[in-house]
């Protein structure tokens, strides 16, 4: 027996009603779409332009099927519908919630089967309005933007304007291993760099035992280890791991601010290992890292911050900011480290759902932006999460089945491999 009925339909209604059916003039309609994401961002006066039109839907009616186009944004106006995802797990939107305030669709083709569960209206637009939020945000040097709600942030206004911010270098044995494989050095020479420092020589074999590596054989020297892993996934790691350093700061608050940070980038970073495996798209040192790296710029906006007089402060100046300098600094760092392109921007791109990339082919930005959303699932941010079914980074990879329940299987398969690798990075 069939639960909807999949005659596709809908009525249209103008621009100007709503859905019962009276006049809704555009002063009215401009407080929902100054709630929406990401079209709330536009000014005023682009919203009143943009030519907006609703249709209704009886219940059991398709909206759109999976696979086809994307031709509009839209919106849930009113109502509720369910989606019918390729997994077991589907999804039902209403109105009113924090879900309806994200587009249905913003991928090339939708990535789910919408169906009117009760009478629903829906909010189009151009899906060419999107083209606002897609375009690629290039590397600008300390170029902050300082939000109308942070203009009394005294803390954010100094550092905006100041010239004091310090880039830390690239820790050392990170410095002089990617060196070295610039030159292409025989392994010998490689593994007398890593033997420099014994701690992360002593990590790089945990790895290498580690349920993600483990052959048959236990690995006991740094030259094995180094055999086992490759080259490649040895420079990243070793990277990876030499990174916890800049986390180290004498003010104990702001350290146990930066010790949240860095452990929420080290899940970001275990979990764009598991996806880079799971989908087979791009290679896991590199996603590990990449995810690790990209949210580097706190550690030396924090180091700016402890070097101020602390009456020049508060903490709740410090959290404000953070949110509003990272992806700059991050990318900033990065440039100044001489990282690979695709990874000097992944901080400017980590928080934005909606960027759609134009190979159409999974790359590292989008694996590590599934990451940090992954990363969310289950704690109070997933409540202002979109759907995943309107990623474009999760369309891409579809191939993979990434569905909402398969998303929670990865969350649980990868706790063991979060543990280790957080035991791994935090010491």
């Amino acid at each position: 027996m069939k639960l909807f009925n999949r005659e596709k339909r809908g009525q249209k209604l103008s621009g100007e009603q709503s859905s019962m059916g009276k006049k809704l003039p555009k002063d009215e309609l401009l407080p929902t779409l100054e709630r929406l994401i990401p079209i709330g961002q536009l000014s005023t006066q682009q919203l009143t332009k943009l030519p907006v039109s609703l249709k209704s839907y009886d219940p059991g009616e398709i909206i759109y099927n999976r696979g086809e186009r994307v031709s509009s944004l839209d919106y849930l106006f009113s109502g509720e519908i369910y989606l019918e995802t390729s997994g077991q797990q589907n999804i039902t939107v209403v109105a009113d919630t924090f879900h309806a305030l994200y587009p249905l669709g913003a991928s090339e083709y939708f990535n789910a089967t919408a169906i009117a569960r009760k009478k629903a209206v829906v909010l189009s637009m151009p899906v060419d309005v999107m083209e606002h939020f897609r375009q690629s945000r290039k590397y600008q040097a300390k170029n902050i933007t300082v939000p109308d709600g942070l203009k009394n942030n005294n803390l954010l206004q100094r550092f905006v304007s100041s010239n004091e911010l310090q880039i830390p270098a690239l820790p050392d044995i990170a410095f002089k291993l990617r060196q070295a494989m610039d030159e292409d050095v025989g392994l010998n020479e490689i593994v007398k760099i890593i033997a420099l420092d014994p701690s992360i020589s002593a990590k790089l074999i945990q790895i290498a035992n580690s349920p993600i590596y483990r052959g048959v054989a236990p690995i006991t020297t740094c030259h094995n280890a180094i055999g086992r892993l490759g080259l490649n996934a040895t420079r990243n790691i070793v990277t990876s791991i030499s990174l916890n350093s800049l986390y180290r700061i004498k003010n104990k608050q702001l350290e146990k601010l930066a010790r949240y940070y860095w452990n929420q980038s080290v899940k970001i970073s275990a979990l764009s290992h598991t996806l880079a495996k799971l989908t087979k798209t791009c290679d896991a040192e590199e996603c590990m890292l990449a995810g690790l790296t990209s949210q580097i710029g706190i550690a030396p906006f924090l180091k700016y911050v402890s070097e101020q007089p602390e009456e020049q402060y508060s903490f709740d100046e410090v959290k404000a900011a953070l949110p509003f300098v990272t992806s700059t600094l991050s990318s900033y760092v990065l440039e100044k480290w001489n990282f690979p392109e695709q990874m000097k921007y992944i901080p400017l791109q980590i928080n934005r759902w909606f960027l759609l990339n134009n190979s159409k082919k999974p790359e590292l930005s989008d694996i590590v932006l599934l990451a940090r959303y992954h990363s969310l699932l289950g704690t109070q941010s997933s409540k202002k999460l979109p759907l995943i079914t309107s990623l474009p980074s999760y369309s891409i990879i579809e191939d993979a089945e990434l569905t909402p329940d398969k998303s929670l299987k990865i969350l649980h398969d990868a706790h063991q491999q979060i543990n280790e690798i957080m035991q791994v990075f935090s010491g």
